[in-house]
């Protein structure tokens, strides 16, 4: 695991926000980083769903402890990816977060979301 200390600021900002976004229910604030083409399949009912899942099954976010990342790997068509995982502390149980973002044109972009 490498030190990508910019790379880690800019996913733990995206993480930030997608953690309020799964609490409030706000579907345009958990997706607002992601590129068109990355949210065919994941429609605000999908979103929807998720989150009823996820607060059955974890209850409320409580925080999270940095664990490390990875540089490099490709997701679908986006070359040059970094992953950042965390532990995310919630009331029922501990469960990995992954986030993976990539840049494009200078913009950075979200393309994994996993809570494990």
């Amino acid at each position: 695991m490498s030190n990508l200390q910019d790379e880690k600021t800019i996913a733990e900002g995206f993480l930030i926000e997608m953690l309020e976004a799964d609490e409030t229910g706000d579907y345009e604030l958990f997706t607002r980083h992601y590129e068109e083409k990355d949210l065919v399949n994941f429609s605000r009912a999908v979103f929807e769903d998720d989150i009823k899942h996820m607060n059955a099954r974890n209850g409320k976010n409580l925080g999270y402890e940095y664990f490390g990342s990875l540089q490099g790997y490709r997701a679908n068509d986006h070359d040059g990816c970094y992953r950042f995982v965390w532990k995310g502390l919630y009331e029922k149980r501990e469960a990995l977060i992954t986030i993976g973002i990539h840049r494009k044109n200078d913009t950075w972009y979200v393309n994994t979301s996993i809570v494990h």
